[in-house]
């Protein structure tokens, strides 16, 4: 029997088995709809609660009259809560009843500035808004005050701000480009990418020892070769699933307006074929390069327990790559070269990229190669795996 041919029958004896397999279904299909739920809801939460207009709670030690307080009393923005000293205010931030402490003292004659002291925790994320809430407040203040002498002196008013600043964003207003979740998806779909086929591969190889059926295959017509290749093909389709499957909850989740979900997605989802397609192609690559390395490690294990403790501590290998492309774009090294040789940071650094419209010829080329590099090394050790006679030992 020809390599293809038993590449072949392998293959679809996996899969039909696969099929069967309550575990694939879960892994591959159920949980990254359900993770990415769960991600689209949290995320979600956590935006509209802080873009929300709650308003927030500040203590305020000064004269209730202040005519600089007057402007904000009646602001929906704020709750201002009196309080008679310094002191007191900071008792009520350490108690998390307010947000913010603001001590004004009143106006002395022959002084024209006054030390405002602002009480803030920098541990508490609320808090530190709020600090930056109060400073743009008594910065348009201060600059308020100065048109006003510079029109009482008969003075351009212009002088008090000669800079005018306007904000124009190049981003492109289009797809995912203005959802914060656009950084999480290539971390998603690179993490179940793996965790799709880690849930089966065990089985897929350790299990047959164990079951005492990998002697049956191997005595079979088939070449090992082509034992080898099918389960690693069948494996890819897998992690291929899973990986498609978080897109596709994704895609749902855009789709679907939901008060949660619709700051999200500001600009809807718009990606195009060709996106798409090279999205597919991209994966591809990463899938054969997991495929592979699951299951040479895989073939080495001797029993289930021992495949299942090789692939945990390969996991790790996986998630911490996945895990810096979420803040490498902090560190301005995002499009520096070398990030297009580093297996798993290259993909979802590149699946970024083309999910925002960005990626150019020259990135394609280097993920493409490190991954089908990396499947070829990794194929090339299981198919030694399967070629020697210990592959059956189950202890």
């Amino acid at each position: 029997m020809t390599t293809g041919t038993g590449t072949k029958h392998v293959f679809l004896k996996e899969l039909r088995e696969m099929a069967r397999d309550r575990r694939v279904v879960q892994a591959s299909i159920v949980m990254p709809i359900f993770m990415v739920a769960l991600f689209v809801m949290i995320m979600g939460v956590v935006q509209n609660s802080v873009t929300g207009s709650k308003a927030s709670h500040v203590a305020i030690v000064g004269d209730p009259a202040d005519k600089f307080l007057d402007k904000l009393q009646d602001s929906p923005l704020f709750v201002i809560t009196p309080v008679a000293t310094w002191e007191s205010g900071i008792r009520q931030l350490k108690d998390k009843e307010v947000d913010l402490v603001v001590d004004i003292p009143p106006a002395e004659e022959g002084k024209t500035d006054r030390p405002v002291r602002l009480g803030y925790n920098d541990q508490e994320p609320l808090s530190a808004i709020e600090l930056g809430k109060w400073k743009a407040i008594f910065g348009e203040a201060n600059r308020a005050q100065v048109r006003a002498t510079l029109e009482q002196h008969k003075l351009d008013p212009g002088l008090a701000e000669p800079f005018k600043i306007q904000e124009v964003n190049f981003a492109k207003d289009q797809g995912l480009a203005g959802s914060s979740i656009v950084s999480l998806l290539p971390y998603l779909i690179v993490l179940w990418a793996f965790y799709g086929g880690m849930s089966v591969v065990a089985d897929l190889v350790a299990g047959e020892k164990e079951r005492g059926t990998m002697e049956t295959l191997l005595v079979s017509p088939v070449r090992r070769a082509a034992v080898a290749l099918g389960k690693i093909l069948a494996l890819m389709v897998v992690c291929f699933i899973g990986s498609l499957t978080t897109l596709a909850g994704v895609f749902l989740a855009g789709t679907v307006k939901t008060p949660i979900s619709a700051g999200l997605f500001p600009s809807g989802l718009q990606i195009g074929i060709g996106q798409v397609a090279l999205a597919a192609l991209t994966l591809v690559t990463l899938v054969a390069f997991f495929a592979s390395l699951m299951v040479s490690l895989a073939a080495r294990a001797r029993n289930i327990r021992e495949a299942q403790t090789y692939l945990g501590l390969m996991s790790f290998m996986i998630i911490m790559p996945a895990v810096f492309s979420q803040i490498i774009g902090f560190t301005g090294m995002e499009h520096a070269a070398w990030v297009n040789w580093v297996p798993v940071l290259n993909t979802a650094v590149l699946l970024k990229a083309v999910i925002l419209g960005t990626a150019v010829p020259a990135q394609y080329w280097p993920v493409w190669l490190v991954n089908l590099l990396l499947a070829a090394v990794f194929l090339r050790v299981s198919i030694q795996l399967f070629r020697r006679e210990e592959i059956v030992l189950r202890v």
